[in-house]
């Protein structure tokens, strides 16, 4: 399951390159950059390599830089110092990459091949905020009073929404999610494949809104309450404060806790920090590394045989949707999460068998999510293991 039939790579092909690499570091001193070497090679010393290193800024910046060569004996282990690395004050977090390849070329291996790479976060200025862009215009939001959901989004009067904003649970299902005792089947029975939101309480101010509502299932079932809290800052950015709390009696499992909702194709030009620059998912993203990329909705897309869930990133720290003209929304969150986009509907998406089927409708969908299951491999083995479910609890 690593190639299609046409052996074309799927991007967990990667991550079992990364895993099987055969050089593994840790960070054994962070301020000085100390870093201890496990050479896991049965007959190469790690001298027949070249360590490439930098500290990158979350902006892009490269802040050091240099190569090393290590002597370490098979099964050894090394200690290497790069030497300590000053941030400036105008990043929160500084990235150290290290990247080996050989000194020359050997039998199906060239010398600019990466053969291991590991990648660890530093710790900036917590404060800083030179990541956010400049207030871009008057915004201006609506909160629908049946439902409790973000209906409109403008700037500058120009409307940014395609579909609302709504609480997702569900994801459309993978290959290993239909097999696994925890996944597809269940979502489906508790019906978390087609909700709505229904007002308990609405209180609404000049720059804010506050929403209780009921989130129910196709059934008209309440699968648990959900509390929306919107607030519009001076720098025109809004927050969207989300509590759930299931009901436990019907949701056993949930694929996802978080915001989906749809805007116009037009918004294609995607910005994000966090890893990549393929799809990973919590228990698949060792492969990815946190950087800022430049990516497109179509490209974000991996085609399955069967449609399925893709294209998901995790670790992000902000993401960026645009159109040609650079006009369209940032969003971040007070920790990491995960996020992805497509430019088909999610129930297109779940009902399609084959590829042929997906029909573009002018608008891609949006996944910001605090919590997603991970896909484990239940098609061929176990299925995603507990630490990877999304604990089916109150969480905001």
């Amino acid at each position: 399951g690593l190639v299609n039939a046409v052996r074309e790579p799927h991007p967990h092909l990667l991550e079992v390159k990364k895993i099987y690499q055969n050089i593994k570091a840790t960070l054994s001193d962070p301020k000085n950059l100390k870093v201890s070497i496990k050479n896991w090679y049965d007959f190469s010393n790690l001298n027949e390599y070249i360590l490439h290193w930098n500290v990158k800024g979350e902006d892009g910046t490269v802040l050091a830089e240099g190569t090393k060569e290590v002597d370490c004996e098979p099964h050894a282990t090394a200690e290497v110092l790069l030497g300590a690395v000053k941030l400036p004050a105008s990043v929160r977090e500084a990235y150290l990459n290290l990247s080996w390849s050989r000194k020359e070329a050997a039998p199906l291996v060239d010398a600019d091949w990466e053969v291991a790479y590991d990648q660890f976060v530093l710790a900036g200025n917590k404060n800083a905020t030179a990541h956010r862009p400049q207030k871009a215009g008057e915004t201006a939001f609506v909160v629908d009073k049946n439902t409790g959901a973000l209906s409109s989004l403008t700037l500058n009067g120009k409307e940014l929404l395609a579909a609302p904003v709504t609480l997702s649970l569900f994801r459309p299902a993978t290959d290993n999610d239909n097999r696994d005792r925890n996944g597809a089947r269940l979502w489906r029975k508790a019906g978390l494949n087609n909700l709505t939101q229904k007002v308990v309480s609405l209180k609404e101010g000049k720059t804010s809104a506050t929403v209780r509502a009921e989130i129910l299932n196709g059934k008209g079932q309440k699968v648990g309450m959900a509390d929306f809290v919107y607030s519009l800052g001076k720098n025109g950015a809004l927050k969207v404060h989300t509590t759930f709390q299931p009901d436990t009696a019907i949701v056993k499992s949930m694929a996802r806790l978080g915001l989906t909702f749809r805007m116009a194709d037009t918004y294609d030009q995607v910005s994000y920090l966090g890893r990549g620059d393929h799809e990973t998912y919590i228990d698949r993203n060792q492969s990815g590394r946190i950087d800022l990329y430049d990516t497109t909705v179509e490209r974000m897309f991996h085609y399955y045989a069967t449609p399925q869930s893709t294209g998901n990133r995790t670790d992000v720290r902000w993401a960026k949707l645009t159109d040609q003209a650079g006009e369209g929304v940032f969003m971040e969150s007070n920790r990491p999460f995960q996020f992805s986009i497509i430019p088909f509907s999610d129930v297109l998406l779940e009902k399609a068998h084959h590829i042929n089927e997906l029909e573009r409708d002018g608008m891609m969908t949006i996944h910001l999510d605090a919590e997603q299951a991970g896909v484990g491999t239940a098609t061929c083995g176990p299925g995603v293991l507990p630490q990877y479910l999304v604990p089916v609890k109150k969480q905001s």
